[in-house]
């Protein structure tokens, strides 16, 4: 099912002029660049055991290390739909972060990471989560929805959330959370919302199964790599 409305959605996107060789982020300084998958559009980077996912590495150059206009600092799920957080050097008047960064990149993909920001507004994270996804899916991008590492007070339901939404719209789920228990400190430096660091990008080290952002980045490579192969 999940394949089927992907494949829909992509088409939507390249009938309306969408690249399909690009994709974008929307969400907070936890998926920032360059921490945050930006390695991968840089020569400073090994995959040790994960030489096949560099086709897609290939595929998507340029999008790696792009900054988002759709991701910033304190990002909330109703922010990307706000023109009051749009990039005014960049965006269009009276424009959202999220219909910003479709403006300029074109991608065919989008990964979504909000939650960190949202405490204890559960029922309006659902609501805006739901109107972000509808937005994507209407504009033919299709949403990548990840669950967050942090356990923060008052966001510990968000992750059930998510997968709640990728379920209900049948869109791709990176479920990151997953990954992050079974790291040292869930993957979390001091102050248990950003990732530990990875500086080496080198995952032939031991060290990188242990870091946060080594992880982070990985999965999300492996998660954009399997989206694009059902595309083909």
């Amino acid at each position: 099912k999940v394949q089927q409305n992907i494949r829909a959605i992509y088409a939507a996107g390249q009938a309306v002029g969408n690249n399909a060789r690009a994709f974008s982020t929307a969400g907070d300084s936890t998926i920032e660049v360059p921490y945050f998958l930006g390695a991968f559009d840089t020569a400073k980077y090994r995959l040790g055991g994960y030489a096949y996912l560099q086709p897609a590495i290939d595929y998507y150059a340029g999008s790696w290390g792009r900054d988002s206009a759709a991701t910033r600092i304190s990002q909330h799920a109703w922010t990307l739909l706000n023109p009051l957080w749009a990039d005014k050097k960049v965006c269009d008047a009276n424009e959202t972060p999220l219909a910003c960064e479709f403006r300029l990149h074109k991608p065919s993909l989008v990964i979504i990471r909000v939650g960190v920001n949202d405490p204890s507004a559960a029922k309006l994270y659902d609501e805006n989560l739901r109107k972000v996804v509808e937005f994507s899916i209407e504009q033919g991008v299709i949403p990548i929805l990840s669950t967050k590492p942090d356990l923060r007070p008052g966001t510990e339901g968000h992750n059930d959330i998510v997968r709640q939404i990728a379920a209900d719209y049948a869109v791709p789920l990176w479920d990151y959370e997953r990954v992050a228990k079974t790291l040292p400190g869930r993957g979390l430096g001091p102050d248990g919302a950003h990732s530990t660091g990875f500086w080496q990008s080198d995952y032939g080290l031991a060290l990188a199964y242990q870091r946060g952002h080594a992880m982070q980045s990985l999965t999300a490579l492996m998660v954009i790599d399997q989206v694009w192969r059902a595309l083909k």
